[in-house]
C-alpha cells in the first residue's frame, strides 16, 4: 500500500505545484477522519511512510507548514487542519464491495439516506420522475440540501428536483469522494446546508483500466451488467489526457408478487367511523397482511354509501350492494371477509393482494440503463500556469409503472346497456333498482383491463468546463473556471387515463338499439363527443367495443425539461503573515451562476385532464446568482506545552439571487452565510474540532416555477371520523417560497495514537446539530389532515372540503414548513492487525446515532428519528442507529476476502401511532394502532478477490461476491410498493455478482 500513498502524493503535487511531505499528508488525512472507504491499511503505514519521507526530505519537511494542501471543506491551501468533519471514500471501497456506481457506495454510509434510487421510484410517481437516479441525501433532510461537486466545481443538475445524479460521473475515473458532514454554504454556496459531496477524479491516470461485472438475484431477476474502460496518456511532457466511460443496465424487479415478503401485502386498514356514544373494540388503525382492495375490484363491485360503514365491522348492505361479476360479466354475490372499510377488506374472496391491488402495482426496483463518459485534458504551458478542459457526456433511462384508473363510487344509470342480467332476482340489478325505486347505483372498479400508466424517463447530460490556475508567487495562487452544462429530460407516460373521457364512456345508454355515450344521446348537442366509445365496466375486458373504448379513454402524455447552467468563478488564495502556529491562510473569490429551466407538456396535461400523477406542465424559470466570499485560517500555536496545534478559522459569503419566470412575477433575494471553526490538539494523538455556521438554501427553479400535478392518494381522514378515502392531491411548485436558513453546530474529537501497537488504531466522534428555519418541503397528505385536526391553521388552509365535510383536494405543494432539526453523532473506527509477514486484517466501522429528526409546525414537533417504517404520503425518517462495518483479510498479494455488515436498529413505523404497551394507548385514541414496532435488520455481504499475473497486464483481478448472504427480507410493514421500506431496507434479496478488473 505504500504505492497508493505515493500516488496520492503525486496527485496533491499536481494540484498545488509543490511537493507535500508525508507529515503534511498525514495531517490532511487526519482532518478527513481517515475515511471509511479508504484503503484500510493506509492508517498503519502512515507513520512508516512519514518517517521514510522525512529522512529523505529533511529540508522540505522543515518548511512543511507553509506548503499547500487542498482539503474539501475549505478553499484555503494550507497545512492548517480544518475543523469541519470530512469523510473520505476512495475507489478501493467500490472495488471491495463490487459496486459499480459511486452513488450506491456513498449511500451505504450511515450519514446518507438513499431516498432516491431505482428502488424508491414508487415514492414520487409522476411526469417529472427521474427513474433510476442515484441522488445523495445527507442526514435524511432531503437531497436538495446536499451539494454535489466534481473536483470542487458545480455539476449541472440532472433531475427535475435540481439535484445531481451521480449516474453521470464514471466511477472508473473516481479517485475518491470527500464528504463534508456539516454546513458549508459559506465556503461552497447555496445547497450545502447538510454538507458537500465532492467527487474527485483521477486526473493523473496513465495506462489503461477495464472492468466488467455481471449480477443476478437468486430469484433470477434484476440481471445487471456493467462494463467500463479508462485510459490516460502523456501526449507531451506538459500535456496529459484522461478519458473514461462506463455502461450499466439492470432489469429490475417487478411488483410485489415477485417476493414472498411482499406478495401478501401489508396495509393500513382504518377503523370505520363510530356511532355516537359507541366505544371502540379495536384500535383506530390496523396494520395487517392479506388486506385487499375490495371496493376497486378488477371485475367491479356495487358499493354502499359511506353511512353503511358507521359503527360496523362490515357494511350494512342494501339489496343493490355487494354484487360483483365474473370475468364474463355474470353477476354474483361478493364474499366479504371479517372486516371491511370503504377501501380495504381483511379476508374474503379477493385473491392474493399483490396480484389484485390496483394501488400497489409498482416495480420493486425499476429497470434502468445508464452510460457516462468523461474526458479531461490538462496542459502546463509554464511551471506556474496550469490549464484544463473537461467534457462530460452521459445519459440514463428508466421505466416505471403508475397505477391504473380506479373509482369506488362510479354512478351507473339504470338504462346502462351493459348492466348484466340474472335469472336470480337478488342479483338482477334492473329488478333490484325497480323494486327500490332507484334510477342509479354506485360501482367500484380498478380498471386493470384498461391498464396502468407506463412511464419511461430519459436524461441526457452534456457538460464542458475549462479552468486555469496560476502561481502568482509568494505562495499566492489564483484559479478560475467556466462551466456550461445542459441536461435534457423527457418523460413519456403511455396509456394514461383521461378522466373526463372515461367518465363519459362509463355513462352509457342506448340509441337506436346500440350502446352509445349518453352525451351523444341527450338533448344537448353542445356536449356531443363523436369520438366517445362506451366502456363496459362489468367483468374484465368485456365486449366487442372494449378495444375502441380503451383507446378513447387513454392517451399518451409527456413532460420535457431542459436545464442549463452557466458558472463563472474565480478564487485567490495565499498566506498573509506568520503566526506562532504557522502562516495565516486566506482565500477569497466571486462566482456568477445562471440556472435556467424550460419545459413543455402535452395539451391534455395542460388542462389537468389525466388521472392520477399523469399531468405535466409548461415550465419556465431562471435564477441568476452573484456572490462573493472570504475565508481565513489562523494557526495560533503549534508544538507548545498545552497545544500540539491550536487554530481558528472563519468564512463569510454574501449572495444575491434574481428569480424570474414567464409564468410568475420576478423577485430578488439577498442572503449572508458565515462559518466559525476551531481546532485544538493538546497532544499529537488527540484532536478536538468545533464549527458553528449559518447556512442557506434558496429555492431552486423546479420548486419555484416547476410543474404542478394532480394525483390521488389514500387518506385516513381524521377530520371526518377517521374514514379512509381516496383524495385528489395537488403537488408541485410554489413561486412564493422563501430561502431556508440553517444554524449548524458540530463538535468532535479525533484519536490517532502515533506509536507502538496503538498506531494501528484510529477513531473519531462528531456531534452535529442542524436547525433549519423556513424549511422547504412537502408535508404529505396524511400529515396535513392530521395537523389540521390538531389545530394548525396553515395545514387547514391546504385542505378543501365539500358541504358534507368530504375532502375534495389537498394542496401539498412545496411550502416553507417552519423548522427541520437534525441532531446526532457520527462514529468511526479504523484498525489494522498484521498477521505474519504477508497477511493483514483491516477493520473499518462507521456508525450514526440520530438523536433527533424533527419537523416543527405551529402545533408542535413530530419526531422522525427512529422511524424505520414508511407510510405513503409522509416523509421518510431515519434509524436512530445505523452501523456499517467492513472487515478485509489480505492473504499475501493474491487474495483478499471482504466482509461487509450493515445493521439498522429496530424502530417505529409512524411517529404519531401508539401501540399496546405505550402509555397513551387506548382504543379511543385516534392514533392507536395494533402495532408500531419495526424489527431491526442485519445484512451481510461477502466478496473474494484473486489477483494474478497474466504477463500482458500490469494487474488483473477476478472477484465474486454475494450481497445479502442470508437473504434477509425487509420488515413486514406497509410501504410504497405494498410492503417494506425500500429507502432503508434491501428489497432485492440475495444477489450474486462477479467480474474482472485489469490495469495495463
Amino acid at each position: 500500500m505504500a504505492i497508493r500513498w505515493e500516488r496520492e502524493q503525486v496527485m496533491i503535487e499536481t494540484v498545488t505545484g509543490t511537493r507535500v511531505s508525508a507529515w503534511a499528508l498525514a495531517i490532511a488525512t487526519c482532518a478527513m477522519s481517515f475515511a471509511p472507504a479508504s484503503a484500510q491499511d493506509e492508517a498503519a503505514e502512515a507513520s512508516a511512510a512519514a518517517a521514510a519521507d522525512a529522512d529523505a526530505n529533511a529540508d522540505a519537511s522543515a518548511g512543511s507548514t507553509g506548503q499547500a494542501i487542498v482539503v474539501t471543506g475549505s478553499r484555503i491551501r494550507s497545512s492548517f487542519d480544518q475543523p469541519t468533519p470530512v469523510t473520505m471514500l476512495d475507489a478501493e471501497r467500490l472495488d471491495q464491495r463490487g459496486i459499480t456506481n459511486v452513488g450506491d457506495a456513498l449511500n451505504e454510509l450511515p450519514s446518507f439516506s438513499p431516498t432516491q434510487s431505482p428502488a424508491t421510484a414508487g415514492l414520487t410517481p409522476g411526469p417529472g420522475l427521474n427513474v433510476g437516479g442515484r441522488i445523495l441525501d445527507l442526514r435524511g433532510l432531503g437531497a436538495v440540501r446536499t451539494l454535489t461537486l466534481v473536483d470542487g466545481k458545480r455539476f449541472v443538475p440532472s433531475t427535475t428536483q435540481a439535484t445531481v445524479d451521480t449516474n453521470m460521473i464514471p466511477s472508473i475515473l473516481l479517485s475518491r469522494a470527500e464528504v463534508v458532514t456539516g454546513g458549508a454554504s459559506a465556503v461552497y454556496g447555496s445547497d450545502a446546508v447538510t454538507g458537500v459531496a465532492n467527487l474527485i477524479l483521477n486526473r493523473d491516470l496513465t495506462g489503461y483500466r477495464v472492468n466488467g461485472q455481471l449480477g443476478i438475484t437468486d430469484k433470477d431477476d434484476n440481471f445487471t451488467r456493467q462494463i467500463g474502460a479508462a485510459g490516460g496518456w502523456d501526449i507531451a511532457s506538459n500535456l496529459h489526457l484522461v478519458v473514461g466511460g462506463e455502461w450499466e443496465k439492470a432489469d429490475g424487479i417487478d411488483a410485489c408478487r415477485e417476493r414472498d415478503w411482499c406478495v401478501d401485502g401489508f396495509t393500513i386498514v382504518g377503523r370505520n367511523p363510530l356511532r355516537a356514544g359507541q366505544q371502540p373494540t379495536i384500535p383506530a388503525t390496523l396494520i395487517v397482511p392479506n388486506a385487499s382492495v375490495w371496493s376497486a375490484d378488477f371485475q367491479g363491485v356495487t358499493t354502499p354509501p359511506a353511512s353503511a360503514f358507521v359503527g360496523r365491522d362490515l357494511p350494512a348492505l342494501r339489496p343493490i350492494d355487494g354484487i360483483t361479476f365474473n370475468n364474463d360479466g355474470t353477476p354474483r354475490r361478493y364474499q366479504f371477509g371479517s372486516y371491511a372499510n370503504r377501501i380495504w377488506m381483511i379476508g374474503g374472496e379477493t385473491g392474493t393482494p399483490a396480484e389484485e391491488n390496483v394501488y400497489f402495482d409498482f416495480p420493486i426496483v425499476s429497470p434502468t440503463e445508464r452510460y457516462s463518459t468523461m474526458g479531461l485534458l490538462t496542459y502546463d504551458p509554464t511551471p506556474d500556469l496550469s490549464l484544463e478542459l473537461g467534457v462530460t457526456l452521459g445519459g440514463s433511462e428508466g421505466r416505471h409503472r403508475s397505477t391504473a384508473y380506479r373509482n369506488i363510487a362510479l354512478e351507473i344509470q339504470s338504462d346502462n346497456p351493459f348492466i348484466p342480467r340474472s335469472s336470480d332476482p337478488t342479483l338482477d340489478i334492473p329488478t333490484i333498482l325497480a323494486q327500490s325505486g332507484a334510477t342509479s347505483f354506485t360501482l367500484g372498479k380498478g380498471f386493470d383491463d384498461v391498464g396502468p400508466v407506463q412511464i419511461e424517463a430519459k436524461n441526457r447530460v452534456f457538460r464542458i468546463v475549462g479552468g486555469a490556475e496560476y502561481q502568482i508567487g509568494g505562495g499566492w495562487v489564483v484559479d478560475g473556471y467556466y462551466q456550461f452544462g445542459r441536461n435534457k429530460f423527457r418523460s413519456d407516460l403511455r396509456n394514461n387515463t383521461i378522466t373526463a373521457n372515461i367518465l363519459r364512456a362509463l355513462d352509457a345508454t342506448t340509441l337506436n338499439g346500440q350502446p352509445v355515450c349518453r352525451v351523444n344521446a341527450d338533448a344537448n348537442p353542445n356536449n356531443n363527443d363523436p369520438n366517445c366509445v362506451p366502456l363496459n365496466p362489468f367483468g374484465y375486458a368485456n365486449g366487442p367495443l372494449f378495444a375502441a373504448a380503451a383507446d378513447y379513454v387513454t392517451a399518451d402524455g409527456f413532460q420535457t425539461s431542459v436545464t442549463k447552467q452557466h458558472v463563472l468563478a474565480a478564487n485567490i488564495a495565499g498566506t498573509l503573515f506568520e503566526m506562532p502556529g504557522g502562516p495565516v491562510g486566506v482565500a477569497f473569490g466571486a462566482e456568477f451562476r445562471n440556472d435556467s429551466l424550460t419545459g413543455d407538456t402535452d395539451p391534455i396535461s395542460k388542462t389537468g385532464g389525466f388521472f392520477n400523477a399523469g399531468n405535466g406542465s409548461a415550465i419556465s424559470g431562471e435564477i441568476q446568482v452573484l456572490e462573493g466570499y472570504g475565508e481565513i485560517d489562523v494557526p495560533l500555536l503549534r508544538d507548545v506545552a498545552f497545544a500540539s496545534e491550536l487554530g481558528v478559522s472563519a468564512a463569510v459569503r454574501q449572495t444575491h439571487y434574481k428569480r424570474s419566470s414567464d409564468f410568475a412575477d420576478s423577485s430578488e433575494v439577498d442572503a449572508t452565510t458565515w462559518k466559525l471553526g476551531a481546532v485544538w490538539a493538546p497532544i499529537e494523538a488527540v484532536r478536538f474540532r468545533v464549527t458553528r455556521s449559518r447556512d442557506i438554501r434558496a429555492p431552486n427553479i423546479p420548486e419555484l416555477f416547476g410543474p404542478q400535478t394532480i394525483r390521488t392518494g389514500i387518506l385516513t381522514d381524521v377530520g371526518n371520523g377517521g374514514v379512509q378515502v381516496i383524495v385528489p392531491i395537488t403537488s408541485g411548485s410554489n413561486p412564493e417560497l422563501r430561502p431556508e436558513k440553517a444554524d449548524t453546530f458540530t463538535a468532535g474529537v479525533v484519536i490517532q495514537p502515533t506509536g507502538g501497537f496503538l498506531s494501528r488504531f484510529r477513531a473519531s466522534m462528531d456531534y452535529y446539530d442542524i436547525d433549519i428555519a423556513d424549511a422547504i418541503g412537502v408535508l404529505g397528505q396524511q400529515n396535513i389532515v392530521q395537523r389540521c385536526a390538531d389545530g394548525d391553521a396553515l395545514s387547514c388552509s391546504l385542505v378543501t372540503r365539500d358541504a358534507n365535510n368530504n375532502v375534495t383536494n389537498i394542496q401539498d405543494t412545496v411550502q416553507n414548513v417552519n423548522r427541520l432539526i437534525a441532531r446526532g453523532i457520527d462514529f468511526q473506527l479504523n484498525y489494522r492487525q498484521p498477521l505474519g509477514a504477508d497477511n493483514a486484517l483491516n477493520l473499518v466501522v462507521l456508525a450514526n446515532y440520530a438523536d433527533d429528526l424533527i419537523t416543527v409546525d405551529a402545533v408542535g414537533a413530530t419526531e422522525r428519528a427512529g422511524q424505520t417504517g414508511l407510510r405513503g404520503g409522509t416523509p421518510p425518517g431515519v434509524p436512530d442507529w445505523t452501523v456499517d462495518a467492513t472487515a478485509s483479510l489480505d492473504i499475501g498479494e493474491s487474495f483478499t476476502f471482504n466482509t461487509h455488515v450493515r445493521w439498522i436498529n429496530s424502530g417505529f413505523f409512524f411517529p404519531t401511532f401508539v401501540e399496546p404497551g405505550d402509555p397513551d394507548f387506548a382504543f379511543t385514541n385516534p392514533n392507536s394502532a395494533n402495532t408500531n414496532s419495526v424489527p431491526s435488520r442485519t445484512y451481510v455481504d461477502l466478496m473474494a478477490t484473486y489477483r494474478m499475473d497474466l504477463g500482458f497486464a500490469e494487474r488483473t483481478e477476478i472477484y465474486f461476491g454475494v450481497d445479502n448472504v442470508f437473504d434477509q427480507d425487509p420488515p413486514k410493514f406497509p410501504g410504497a410498493n405494498g410492503a417494506g421500506n425500500n429507502v432503508l431496507f434491501n428489497p432485492i434479496g440475495r444477489f450474486f455478482k462477479g467480474g474482472v478488473r485489469a490495469k495495463f
